[in-house]
Order: C-alpha cells, then sequence, then structure tokens
C-alpha cells in the first residue's frame, strides 16, 4: 500500500509526460496497455481477488510499482471509483491550489493512462471486463454497428444524431450482441456497481454490470449514503465498482476551467470523506479505495469547430456519418476513395492534425493488442482522424436538431490533458474526513 511519503525528487511529472510522449511508428502517443492504464488496473483487481482463475484475453497486470498490494491479495473490500473526466494534469491543479484533503490525495496518486478513445464509453467498457478496445469492440462513443448496418450512439443505444433511447436494445438483447468480452462479473468477481439511478436497466448498464449487484443513487448525499450502506454489510462484495459524472459535466458545459474544477474535486472530496468517516474504524482499514479518471478534458472553442457536414469536399467521399468522438473521429470512405477522403480532410483540417490509417493504426496497438474483437476495423472504418485542442469535429444528420449549445470542453483524443489520468490508492482510513 502507498504509505503516503514522496520522495524529494518527485518522479511524477516526467513519467506522466513519457505517458503522453508521441510513439513509433505512427508518432502519436499509444495508451500504456502493458502495465500503466486503466485497463490493467482492473486485470489486476481480477487476479488477485480470484488467483488462479481462468481468464483469458484479460490484460497483463500492472507495473509493479503500481500494484496497491505489492503482489498480495487485498486485506477486504476493493471501491473501484471511476470519476469521469478526471485528468492527472486537472488533478495536479487541484492539488497545488487545495489545502490539507488534496495533499492527501496527491501523496497517494501516480499518473497512469486511459485508453484510446479517451471516452467514456470505451473506458468503462474497459475497466469492467479488464480488456482492451482492440478486444471488447467499444471503440467509442459513436460507432458503426454493422449488424445494424448504422452508426449508433452507444451511450443511449439509439441511432447517432436521432435521440431515440434503447431503441437497439429489443427484449432479447444480451451484452454479448455488443461487447466482445464478458465482465468481470460474469467471468466469477462477485461484486456490486453503485452508479445513477437513471442508469439503472438501459442497455449501457447491462454491457458494464452484467453480472453485478446494481446499487442505484440519486444525489451526491444518496451517493455516500449508498456506499456506506453496501460497506457496512457483515459480508460486504469483495468490489464495489463506483461511478461520478459531474466533474465531465461542468467541463463539457464550461470548459476545463481550472477554478470550477477545484470547487468540483473538493465537493467530491467530501462525499469520499464522509463515507470513510462513516465506516467502522476495522473495516475502513482493511478497504482499499481506488480512485481513477476515463479522460480529462481540453479546451473545445466554437471557433474552431470542423462540422463535417458542412464541408462538401469531405461529405462527397464519405461512405457514412463520422463516428468516434469530436476529438479523435472516424471517417469511412466511398469505395477506392481513400486516398481522396485524405486530401479533402487535408484541405479542411487545422495545422497538427493527424489522419491515421485505420489498418496501421490497429497494428500500431492503438486500440490494444490481438485478438482483435471480429468487426474491429469495420467498425472504425478507414481513417482515424485526431485534431488539435481547441479543434472539434462535429457530424449532425439530415434533418435532425441543432444541438441546443455547443460543448466547451471535450475529449476522445490523445493529447496529455485527456490521455493521462490519476491512480489514487489507499486505504479508506486515509481519506477519512471529520465524523
Amino acid at each position: 500500500m502507498p504509505n503516503g511519503v514522496r520522495r524529494r525528487s518527485d518522479r511524477r511529472p516526467a513519467q506522466a509526460a513519457s505517458l503522453a510522449a508521441p510513439q513509433r511508428p505512427l508518432g502519436v502517443p499509444r495508451p500504456a496497455y502493458t502495465g500503466r492504464s486503466i485497463v490493467n488496473l482492473s486485470s489486476t483487481l481480477f487476479r488477485r481477488l480470484l488467483p488462479g482463475h481462468r481468464a483469458p484475453g484479460l490484460a497483463p497486470e500492472l507495473a509493479s510499482d503500481l500494484d496497491p498490494w505489492g503482489g498480495e491479495a487485498p486485506p477486504g473490500p476493493v471501491v473501484l471509483f471511476l470519476v469521469d473526466g478526471l485528468g492527472w494534469n486537472a488533478f495536479q491543479g487541484w492539488v497545488r491550489g487545495g489545502g490539507r484533503t488534496s495533499r492527501t490525495w496527491d501523496q497517494l496518486a501516480q499518473p497512469i493512462t486511459t485508453v484510446f478513445p479517451s471516452t467514456t464509453t470505451t473506458a468503462l467498457v474497459s475497466l469492467s471486463s479488464g480488456t482492451t478496445p482492440s478486444q471488447h469492440g467499444y471503440v467509442g462513443y459513436r460507432q458503426y454497428l454493422p449488424r445494424f448496418g448504422l452508426v449508433a450512439d452507444m451511450l443511449h443505444m439509439s441511432p447517432a444524431g436521432l435521440y431515440l433511447p434503447e431503441s437497439l436494445t429489443g427484449p432479447a438483447f444480451v451484452p454479448g450482441d455488443l461487447s466482445g468480452a464478458p465482465t468481470l462479473f460474469r467471468r466469477g468477481l462477485a461484486g456490486a456497481a453503485v452508479s445513477r439511478d437513471k442508469f439503472r436497466n438501459s442497455g449501457f448498464t447491462r454491457v458494464l454490470y452484467d453480472g453485478a449487484e446494481f446499487v442505484p443513487y440519486a444525489t451526491a448525499t444518496d451517493l455516500a449514503r449508498s456506499l456506506v450502506s453496501v460497506l457496512a454489510r457483515n459480508r460486504p462484495p469483495p468490489v464495489i465498482f463506483a461511478y461520478w459524472d459531474e466533474l465531465d459535466t461542468i467541463q463539457h458545459l464550461h470548459g476545463p476551467d481550472p477554478a470550477w474544477i477545484n470547487f468540483e474535486l473538493d465537493t467530491f472530496a467530501g462525499v469520499i470523506g464522509r463515507v470513510a468517516a462513516s465506516i467502522p474504524e476495522r473495516r475502513r482499514r482493511s478497504t482499499t479505495l481506488l480512485l481513477t479518471g476515463d479522460h480529462g478534458q481540453v479546451p473545445t472553442l466554437p471557433a474552431a469547430r470542423i462540422r463535417v457536414d458542412e464541408e462538401p469536399l469531405i461529405m462527397a467521399e464519405l461512405a457514412r456519418p463520422i463516428a468516434g468522438d469530436r476529438r479523435g473521429s472516424f471517417f469511412a470512405a466511398r469505395p477506392g476513395r481513400a486516398r481522396a477522403l485524405d486530401a479533402a480532410l487535408r484541405r479542411r483540417l487545422p495545422p497538427g492534425s493527424r489522419i491515421l490509417d485505420v489498418a496501421k493504426a490497429i497494428e500500431a496497438g492503438m486500440f490494444g493488442p490481438p485478438p482483435y474483437h471480429a468487426e474491429l476495423a469495420e467498425r472504425i472504418g478507414d481513417r482515424v482522424v485526431l485534431v488539435p485542442s481547441p479543434a472539434a469535429m462535429t457530424y449532425r444528420l439530415p434533418g435532425a436538431a441543432e444541438p441546443s449549445r455547443y460543448l466547451l470542453g471535450g475529449h476522445g483524443g490523445l493529447e496529455a490533458d485527456e490521455l493521462v489520468v490519476p491512480l489514487i490508492a489507499g486505504t479508506l482510513d486515509r481519506f477519512a474526513g471529520p465524523r
């Protein structure tokens, strides 16, 4: 367990910079799937709780210097908490501007990476399955589904651009229809998932937490109460997955403004402190809390937006609507027109953009190692396009309503603020606030 004492020379800034550095052969950063990413966190947890259990396809374990238990089994329950929108650089900004609580959290923190695309749907499925996007096949907030013949909104299970929630999940829907990897719970890990009540029974929730007990909450106070209730059981689940979305929301609406990020993290830290202080001391000391993020955010300014549907040269070369995310988008060319699409994109994209061949991106490991999901390349298309902040790409279907507002913060790409996230690990007593 981290002892909370930092060496005089803090290596973490160099480690974070290394995680975000361009790599060969593509010249862009790549998630650290071999031991320093969120997917390694959940695969390590599974192996520690179920030693010797066969689980083919799981990602490698965390690098030894990140292992919260030093190769041993956890001493008690584990709370794996995903804070949506929690990037390493934003976290460090909170630490610099905060007080005793943020410094305590910082003593327990190390930089790791999320996955690519750096987006919630892809990251959460990676975390709950212990596999990479290349294996589970959830490769974007929006992605092409060959068996449906359309680009889908994977969060709402709807045709992209048409808000028809759950229209893709019929009565016979099973998570394996979309994900190529079972959850850790279906592999034998007993656990609970604490998430928003509004997500209960949604198709995406069923993909994420298939086989787990679902524990709903409505507000921050209700989240604290729900966690306390589960942890205070005579026999709490060995693992509790928890999810918090408000940090992501405030950044989308108003941009990654440090003042509001810090305010939100102060609020969230208060919730965690209350949970820790409300648990009996013996349980508090034996419970491990693992906090991480699915991505950070970068500014996405309206003046830098690229409205692909209003670019006739690009549209003439597309076989279907773009998929992926605003900061890392997927383009499928008409048959034989991939190079023409490249030329059209180069005419419009800002300096610093990257156009990557999908086959080469897969081979280079951007989405993770083989064995690949059977539809991986088809779900992505022909090109992955990355734009520098504050640019973002949007696509509006014919007849679809104009969005009511433009989101001022975004993610999905590979810039340091998007890719690098914290891993904060310690026994729950380290996080206890006043009773």
